[in-house]
């Protein structure tokens, strides 16, 4: 990809990208279906130097599901909540796999929203404010969710997800983990120990001694009321 704005070719070549795919309205000129093209014009429509040109979205993908139906599940997303207000979109999955344990691949993909609508004369000058309120961070999460979940149901997979935090959910036995950067991945794909991933590890490992630890109590409470069933029997 050339940048233009400071003229310089950018090569950068990765091994886990399983698709990548440019989204447009029916308004949006054809050129745009080219990514270099559709990114120039993205650029060109802004003024000011430190101008946002897009927001960036971020999409844990389901690891029981196939390649085909984690596009489809990005593809409602975007036709539903970018496409369908004159909004481009870039995406690219990413396979996130784990060399240890392929039942752990983090399947994973990333989104570019250009701020500007677009039309068949290219980006609109005036930028679209709606979609900076914080609620559609919440409509947003939820819109995702609910096409995961109807994924699910179309494999037959008694499987559901949610749009809420762990703290929301009042799960507390349990601690959110993290994502590690392109960069940091693909060090520790090589065999080398990450600031963020010992940190990813350390998370795993709480998680792990908080689950036995909660099994343990599980074990216990059931031993107690087994006993005291057999006081009540002799």
């Amino acid at each position: 990809m050339h940048d233009k704005c400071n003229n310089k070719t950018r090569y950068h070549s990765r091994q886990d990208v399983l698709l990548s795919k440019v989204y447009l309205p029916n308004k949006a000129p054809p050129e745009f279906n080219s990514l270099q093209y559709l990114c120039n014009a993205i650029d060109s429509a802004e003024k000011r130097y430190d101008a946002r040109t897009a927001r960036e979205f971020k999409g844990s993908l389901p690891n029981e599901l196939s390649l085909q139906d984690q596009e489809r599940i990005i593809d409602e997303f975007i036709e539903r909540n970018f496409v369908s207000h004159n909004l481009c979109a870039i995406a690219a999955i990413h396979e996130g796999k784990n060399i240890e344990d392929p039942k752990r691949n983090n399947p994973h993909v990333h989104i570019i929203v250009p701020t500007r609508t677009v039309d068949q004369d290219g980006f609109c000058k005036k930028k679209e404010r709606e979609w900076d309120k914080k609620e559609y961070i919440t409509i947003w999460r939820d819109e995702w969710a609910n096409i995961q979940n109807k994924s699910y149901e179309r494999n037959g997979m008694d499987i559901r997800v949610s749009p809420l935090s762990l703290e929301v959910q009042g799960i507390r036995d349990r601690e959110p983990t993290i994502h590690l950067s392109r960069i940091d991945w693909q060090r520790e794909l090589n065999g080398e120990r990450t600031i963020a991933g010992n940190r990813k590890r350390a998370i795993k490992e709480r998680n792990k001694k908080r689950s036995r630890q909660r099994q343990l109590e599980i074990e216990r409470e059931y031993d107690q009321e087994a006993q005291t069933a057999l006081c009540e029997i002799f």
